[in-house]
């Protein structure tokens, strides 16, 4: 017994072991630098996936290599304090192992990296090849790369690169190559470059001073400043300052700021559509001071380009120049273009193949007014042809706009929501306010309507306050002159109210409004108050005895109920003998609070004797009361 005993311990013993050691395994533990590890690489290479490689300030001598781990590479200070010098040997941070969305680099300044003969000479900062890492708020800077991407290069992965800066990268001694000293994606793949500031990148020998894509399949680009970056040093001429596309590129550029650029052609993009491809989509983006040459300062065009779509753009040249040229080398059938704005003051929008396109469909040729262009502010001005100038059907619609604001907004105060050109929403405000809080209604008699009273809303802001509910409850109701579209700003409609009681004493009710201005919702209330009044009727007293061709004096007691009883009671009787008649003074009397009627009840000598029920009504509308009164007549 004690033997069998001991080894059914030992197994249940080694079964916990086991059981333990597989926890261990797939728990998430943080690994601290250096703390736990003296490198990040040491720390990269004890982690396990799902672990968090946890950086403290300082900086960090090295290039590191993800290997294919689903890890988290983060700082524990920001980017500002913990950075990563690659010391010009090889691209700072490598991700060539299949890595996926939960292999996250976050958090660094990524500096004085290179590419190598191992890299295919593609990546200065970042190098990924055939991953799909996730890459945020880092500062990538001062790094090189001879053939392409001297921030970041991407070959056949789908990254996310977000809210990073990249900046003041640039091509080591080289020339050629596919370009992008900010950027460059190739390789079918669908890379998500959004919120991004891409500034002051340089490429002297190619294309894409900020982002280039070749043959990249279907990117998007979203949210992103583009600014100040260059491309140079190409016969016949260098391409895409901002942004250069090139072969299978269909990429979404979604709400942009491309300003500042310079290049050739295409300052701030250029795109080149080979044939049978679809080539990229162009939605609320603002391109504006770039310099292109003569031709396209802010758009170059060429190639099979029927297929690119551009919608809600603002497309701004630089005085002297064309603003967007389409080259019809090797098509003569333009871009679609809808409800953009594409202008060069002292030249011309649209040029070349796209030149009749202007006036179409939506498309305008005007100062968009920017806030301050020369400072770097696009938002529109309250009176620019580009507001409320939009299309609102156009494909993968921004909810927001590049600051963040609702998107679709009523810019012009017309009350119809309508998207903006460019980046930016204007924004509008709405202030709403009733003339009173409260309408208070006298006494009014149940079952009848009261005289309307009135009340005003104003709207004092620059918006349109656009209506979502209109209520009222209780014994009132409403009649209106607002419009159903909204009410503008600077104008003011009217409510008139009615009070019907449906019962005596004091009703409660409200007028409730709701609406917003696209940004901010708005619910007001106006108390309703009144009293239900009604009557009663009373005779004294309640009999009375007569010798026929005699008459009897009764008092007629009329009172409100509920509330002053302020219009005339009709006063009559049934029920009387023939010949006896009735007659009441006054006989219209107004209860008020409390009033009395004198009754006459008059025989004759042909009355005949007996007991009779008089009945005496009050009559005010459709409200009727009554009393009876025991009339003998002997």
């Amino acid at each position: 017994m004690s033997c069998g005993y001991s080894r059914v311990r030992l197994i249940l013993s080694l079964l916990v072991a086991l059981v333990l050691c597989g926890f261990s395994a797939l728990a998430q533990n943080t690994i601290h630098v250096p703390g736990d590890q003296s490198t990040i690489q040491a720390a990269i290479n004890a982690a396990s996936a799902g672990d968090t490689v946890l950086v403290a300030p300082g900086t960090y001598a090295e290039n590191i290599n993800f290997a294919g781990k689903a890890i988290t590479v983060t700082s524990s200070g920001g980017a500002s304090v913990t950075i990563i010098d690659g010391g010009n040997a090889a691209p700072v941070v490598t991700f060539a192992s299949g890595e996926g969305s939960h292999s996250l680099l976050n958090g660094f300044t990524i500096q004085n990296g290179t590419s190598t003969f191992n890299t295919q000479y593609e990546g200065g900062g970042i190098y990924i090849r055939s991953a799909s890492p996730t890459i945020t708020n880092n500062v990538i800077q001062n790094n090189t790369a001879c053939s392409d991407g001297g921030g970041i290069a991407v070959s056949f992965g789908s990254p996310t690169i977000q809210g990073n800066t990249i900046q003041n990268n640039t091509q080591s001694a080289c020339s050629g190559g596919s370009g992008g000293g900010g950027i460059a994606l190739g390789g079918a793949g669908t890379a998500q470059v959004i919120g991004n500031v891409i500034v002051n990148n340089t490429w002297p020998s190619g294309n894409g001073g900020g982002i280039s894509m070749n043959a990249a399949g279907a990117p998007t680009i979203k949210n992103n400043i583009i600014a100040g970056n260059t491309a140079s040093g190409v016969s016949p001429a260098a391409q895409g300052g901002g942004i250069s596309m090139v072969n299978d590129s269909d990429p979404l550029l979604l709400q942009n700021l491309i300003y500042n650029n310079s290049s050739d052609q295409g300052g701030g993009v250029f795109i080149s559509v080979p044939s049978g491809s679809r080539g990229p989509i162009l939605l609320n983006n603002t391109i504006a001071g770039n310099l292109g040459g003569n031709q396209g300062s802010a758009v170059y065009a060429i190639g099979f380009d029927s297929q690119v779509q551009f919608f809600n753009n603002l497309m701004i040249g630089t005085s002297g120049s064309n603003a967007v040229f389409c080259d019809g080398t090797y098509s003569q059938q333009p871009p679609t273009f809808t409800n953009n704005d594409a202008f060069s003051s002292s030249g011309t929008g649209l040029d070349g193949t796209c030149a009749g396109q202007a006036g179409l469909n939506g498309n305008v040729s005007a100062d968009p007014q920017f806030v301050n262009s020369g400072g770097a502010d696009f938002h529109l001005q309250p009176a620019s042809p580009a507001v409320d100038a939009g299309v609102n059907s156009a494909p993968s619609l921004p909810p927001n706009d590049f600051a963040g604001n609702v998107r679709v907004l009523d810019g012009n105060n017309d009350c119809v929501s309508t998207i903006d050109l460019g980046a930016y929403e204007l924004v509008r405000s709405a202030n709403v306010s009733f003339s009173s809080n409260a309408l208070a209604f006298p006494s009014q008699p149940i079952g009848t309507s009261s005289s309307p009273q009135s009340v005003t809303l104003s709207n004092t802001g620059t918006g349109c306050f656009q209506f979502s509910s209109t209520a009222i409850s209780g014994d009132f109701s409403q009649t209106n002159t607002c419009s159903s579209a909204g009410l503008p700003g600077g104008a003011s409609c009217a409510y008139s109210v009615t009070f019907a009681p449906s019962a005596i004493g004091s009703r409660a009710g409200a007028l409730a409004v709701g609406g917003s201005d696209g940004i901010n919702t708005t619910n007001l209330d106006v108390a309703l108050s009144g009293v239900g009044a009604d009557f009663s009727v009373a005779v004294a007293p309640s009999s009375v005895t007569v010798k026929h061709g005699s008459a009897a004096r009764l008092t007629v007691t009329l009172a409100s109920l509920g509330g002053a009883f302020n219009s005339p009671v009709a006063l009559s009787c049934s029920g009387l003998p023939s010949t006896a008649q009735c007659s009441f003074s006054p006989p219209n009397p107004i209860p008020g609070t409390g009033t009395t009627s004198a009754l006459t009840l008059s025989t004759t000598g042909r009355t005949p004797r007996g007991n009779f029920n008089v009945l005496i009504v009050g009559t005010s509308g459709s409200d009727v009361h009554s009393a009876t009164v025991l009339l003998t007549v002997k």
